[in-house]
């Protein structure tokens, strides 16, 4: 097959080869040279997808543009056409014959133009039969499934691949904007899909990934499965696990971490032992030393929680999953992306917690009494908030009733400061005769506290991925392709790179960024950081997937503004962000996540493990105190902030009437 037009999506790499290729095949339509077979039309198809999304080269003009699409106006008629004069008894060969990039264009055609006279049950089911994987195929158009229904529905219960498809459907994660939807008929019952899912649980052909979103499913009226089903699905992923790592063909990476108290003045050093795994060691003088504001801000300074905008370092980020991983590590939509660096960071926190504890109980303080005092201190006498008094477990409580007291405060203390937000004031009456708040849902003290990026299809997804995905190969030029850059950015940042060592197919979105004045060549012919500001909040975007607004100087505010206006941005009040309320969810319940820790649940709502299981407990009480620590941090940002924005205000004022 010659190289023909493949239209995957406006967001895919190969756009602009593709475009090339596409303005020749329409100067060849346009003076005569009109395709008869299957596969040529279905190229006309495929090319009028690129106009119909308006993709378009850089270097093409309005006019030039306007024109070319004119021309594929006229493609839709040749395309039936052609179709139509397929002899249905053919069909099931010409579909065979078509390059595999080809069948899915085809089926969208039969659909588009309503051509379902070529297709019948028998063919379908011919076409599936031969090739499981075009299943898939006419489960992307929402036609044909509504047309062939039953069939399908024949098909999927005796397919063995069917769970996969309904697992992708109701529980893969979807983080790509190419990715498309599945329909499933009507007539596929709950009752069918929960059999499909059985099948496949009970079979000999397991698929571990697939197993694992069988534990992850969140029931749903259109999906669910019974205790029993998730039972059984449980059982078999710890069956296969425990299988997985005893197979001596399994490649077993260890990692570790130490952390120790030491007497050396430093108030951090890291060392390694002789296996090169880190150990952390933290200084009993210098903690000692510090006063009670410096000892709970250690949780930013030493331990690293929070970077310099005080946005939450502990969560999961994109900069730290690795491709492989993220390839080999299925995870449901529904449930929160546990990856190594997640776990290894959020391990470290919980280890600096406890380690931190034995720390201040030999200096006759706690890290508990420290943040009261912190929150009962420092907060009113610096910024005058009127927090009511936290109340602490006694130190010879059980685990199982130090968290009994210690979850409540948490929402206590969120709900105050929504209090506080809403009515200038706290009072303890109207705090008692309000309704719950979790602490998830707390408010700021500023409307525009965060920036963060817009759903949906969204620009500057293309901006993001150019700047700082590795993916974008926008690093890899010559002479420093074996310096092995990860982004562009970081390649800019270090290198002189000259504009004209790119290859043609990089330049289009080199171009591009250009285009919009992130990047620019210099005099010299080298590409260059053109906007500073806006490279800055856009790697806090990248990393993320917001931003501090007010943490930002003036040009980057500005930046900040410039895209909300384009619609790449939105704002947000919370006192938490999007990225740490889900953080918070994650630990606290399972209404956003599956794999949570479901905490709230345990100790407010009445399903708390046995108390005998102290390790259970003591590991949630210290997960409880960090939290407790990061909430306090951010009221205290939020308060900060605040005033800063109040400053800033009036200087503004000042200087209008100046």
């Amino acid at each position: 097959m010659k190289e023909r037009v493949c239209y995957y999506s406006k967001y895919d790499g190969s756009i602009g080869h593709y475009l090339e290729l596409a303005e020749k095949r329409i100067y060849k339509f346009n003076q005569g040279d009109i395709p008869t077979d299957l596969e040529g039309v279905i190229e006309l198809y495929q090319i009028k997808q690129y106009f119909e999304n308006n993709c378009r080269l850089l270097k093409w003009s309005d006019a030039d543009f306007n024109q070319l699409k004119d021309v594929t106006t006229s493609f839709n008629t040749v395309i039936v056409e052609c179709f139509k004069a397929i002899n249905p008894i053919n069909i099931v060969d010409e579909y065979n014959n078509l390059e595999w990039g080809y069948h899915q264009a085809f089926w969208e055609i039969i659909d588009k133009f309503k051509l379902y006279q070529l297709i019948d049950s028998t063919s379908i089911n011919s076409i599936i039969m031969s090739d499981v994987n075009s299943l898939r195929l006419i489960l992307h158009v929402k036609g044909l499934v509504d047309k062939y229904g039953q069939v399908i529905r024949e098909i999927l219960i005796d397919n063995k691949y069917s769970a996969q498809i309904i697992l992708d459907k109701y529980v893969g994660n979807r983080d790509s904007l190419t990715d498309r939807e599945i329909y499933l008929p009507t007539c596929l019952t709950q009752r069918d899909k929960e059999d499909i899912i059985i099948d496949f649980l009970e079979g000999d052909d397991h698929n571990l990934n697939y197993v694992r979103l069988v534990t992850q499913v969140k029931n749903s009226a259109q999906f669910s499965l019974s205790p029993k089903t998730r039972l059984k699905a449980e059982r078999l992923e710890k069956k296969l696990n425990d299988e997985l790592l005893k197979d001596h063909r399994t490649s077993i990476i260890h990692t570790q971490e130490g952390l120790q108290l030491v007497e050396d003045a430093k108030p951090l050093d890291i060392e390694y032992d002789a296996e090169g795994f880190p150990i952390f060691k933290y200084s009993i003088p210098y903690i000692q030393s510090c006063d009670n504001t410096h000892r709970v801000t250690n949780c930013i300074s030493l331990f690293g929680w929070m970077n310099r905008n005080v946005l939450l370092d502990l969560i999961n980020k994109r900069t730290e999953v690795n491709t492989l991983e993220s390839v080999m590590m299925d995870t449901g939509r529904n449930s929160y992306p546990v990856y190594t660096v997640f776990r290894q960071k959020n391990n470290r926190a919980y280890y600096q917690t406890f380690l931190y504890s034995k720390a201040l109980e030999r200096l006759g303080s706690s890290f508990e009494n420290e943040l009261k005092l912190y929150y009962e201190g420092r907060l009113h006498e610096e910024y005058d908030y009127p927090g009511l008094a936290i109340n602490l477990p006694s130190l010879g409580d059980t685990w199982l009733n130090k968290c009994r007291i210690l979850f409540p405060e948490l929402d206590a203390i969120v709900k105050q400061y929504n209090t506080f937000v809403e009515e200038d004031e706290i009072d303890p009456e109207l705090i008692r005769l309000a309704p719950p708040l979790k602490m998830t849902n707390g408010k700021s003290l500023l409307v525009n506290k965060y920036f963060e990026i817009k759903e949906g299809e969204n620009e500057i997804w293309r901006v993001l991925k150019d700047l700082f995905a590795s993916a974008s190969m926008l690093a890899y030029v010559k002479p420093h392709k074996e310096k092995h850059y990860h982004s562009l950015i970081y390649l800019l940042e270090n290198e002189i790179v000259a504009y004209d060592d790119y290859e043609d197919y990089q330049k289009r979105e080199i171009d591009y960024l250009i285009s919009i004045g992130v990047i620019s060549v210099d005099a010299m012919g080298n590409v260059i950081i053109e906007d500073k500001p806006r490279v800055a909040v856009l790697k806090s975007l990248w990393e993320y997937n917001v931003c501090s607004y007010w943490h930002y100087d003036e040009e980057e505010r500005i930046a900040l503004d410039d895209m909300l206006t384009k619609g790449w941005l939105k704002i947000d009040d919370h006192l938490l962000s999007k990225p740490e309320r889900d953080y918070f969810s994650y630990y606290l319940d399972n209404s956003e996540f599956t794999n949570g820790y479901a905490y709230r649940n345990h100790y407010a709502h009445g399903s708390t493990p046995s108390a005998d299981d102290e390790s259970a407990h003591a590991t949630a009480y210290l997960i409880f105190l960090q939290l407790l620590a990061i909430l306090i941090l951010k009221m205290e940002d939020d308060l900060w902030l605040a005033r800063k924005v109040f400053v800033i205000g009036i200087n503004n004022i000042n200087k209008n009437e100046v």
